[in-house]
């Protein structure tokens, strides 16, 4: 999932297709909008993906925000969980299950 979203900030904006932006939409359609941390968690796996995607310094980018290292890496982490599970559950739903 954190491939996709950093592979879609490296799409250029002008001729990009929808297949290449739909990882920017899983945030808004895969996050859990009544967490508590929903729009840190947005926020920092957008941060997370421009900074993957210019190679620059994410760590750099925490310490300029004032975040907390090991807070944002968590809420990075369990936010991309999120987002991978939900398409999981959404791929079976659609090809129900096997057996």
């Amino acid at each position: 999932m954190l491939l996709w979203l950093k592979r879609a900030f490296k799409t250029n904006p002008k001729t990009r297709s929808a297949a290449e932006i739909r990882p920017l939409n899983w945030l808004n359609e895969y996050l859990d909008i009544a967490d508590p941390d929903w729009t840190r968690k947005r926020d920092v796996l957008l941060a997370w993906a421009r900074c993957r995607a210019e190679r620059e310094s994410f760590q750099e980018l925490i310490r300029e925000m004032g975040w907390k290292s090991a807070t944002t890496y968590r809420l990075r982490d369990e936010a991309a969980a999120q987002i991978a599970s939900r398409i999981n559950a959404t791929i079976v739903g659609l090809h129900g299950h096997a057996g």
